[in-house]
């Protein structure tokens, strides 16, 4: 071009278009639908947790939670699924939705027993002690343990009950030198990271763990109360005092509806 055919040339300013009000109204009352499932579930949630609906407790029907809350049923039948698959609820067929019994939350990023855990939700915590043997280390624990085979540890196998039902299945791998006489101490009636520390001054301070999903075999399912096959979370864990000793290694079997895992 020219600089004659430039100089003619007119400018043209490109506005943007003039915004549609009804069609972004109509965006936000969507958005707004979309989200007030997520809001009622944190409502719900919170009820939950303050025990204004208590564990097995019965939650407003669906008609009442609508008056309640003045949404439609699709919305609530969203929040419901939400509370559902967090394991905060569970559903009765033609009967309606309840609580679920409150989780034992564990921490991955410190350290704490699951005595301790199950106290401060004041809950009853009972351990029962179905099996104490002293045995050599074989080649599978030693792999775990990364200690010599034959070395002498305290075998416990142990089935935790929180208010009366079972919970989780826990072995123990203890090196047997650290603890002489363990076998004389009541392991049912006492924590036993109490007796470590009451007992022997031994105090423990961390613990790394491994994860797992696994499927329960006819013992664990009967002790666990639970199907055949049923998953459970298994839990793999070496355990250090304070001098970052090397104490114990455990094996433990969760049910998948009474555990829950944070970071």
């Amino acid at each position: 071009m020219t600089a004659k055919g430039r100089a003619g040339a007119k400018n043209k300013t490109f506005a943007p278009p003039a915004p549609d009000r009804k069609k972004n109204e109509a965006k936000i009352s969507h958005m707004k639908k979309m989200y007030l499932d997520v809001l009622i579930a944190d409502d719900i949630r919170t009820d939950i947790e303050q025990n204004k609906y208590p564990e097995n407790s019965k939650l407003p029907s669906e008609k009442e939670l609508c008056e309640m809350y003045h949404v439609q049923k699709m919305t609530i039948r969203s929040s419901l699924q939400i509370l559902k698959d967090e394991g905060r609820i569970y559903s009765k067929n033609k009967s309606g939705y309840y609580v679920q019994k409150r989780r034992i939350v564990k921490n991955l990023r410190y350290f704490c027993s699951t005595t301790s855990l199950v106290e401060s939700m004041g809950k009853e915590n009972e351990s029962l002690l179905l099996k104490f043997r002293k045995i050599p280390c074989d080649k599978r624990i030693s792999q775990r343990m990364k200690i010599n085979i034959g070395t002498d540890l305290y075998c416990l196998e142990r089935l935790r009950k929180v208010d009366n039902a079972p919970v989780s299945l826990e072995w123990s791998y203890i090196i047997a030198e650290y603890f002489p006489g363990l076998e004389t101490f009541d392991l049912s009636g006492r924590s036993l990271y109490r007796i470590y520390e009451e007992e022997y001054q031994v105090n423990m301070d961390r613990a790394e763990m491994q994860l797992s999903v696994v499927f329960a075999d006819a013992e664990e399912a009967a002790l666990l109360e639970v199907a055949k096959g049923d998953a459970l979370i298994k839990e793999e864990g070496r355990t250090y005092d304070y001098t970052n000793r090397f104490v114990e290694y455990t094996e433990t079997f969760m049910r998948i509806d009474r555990f829950q895992f944070i970071k």
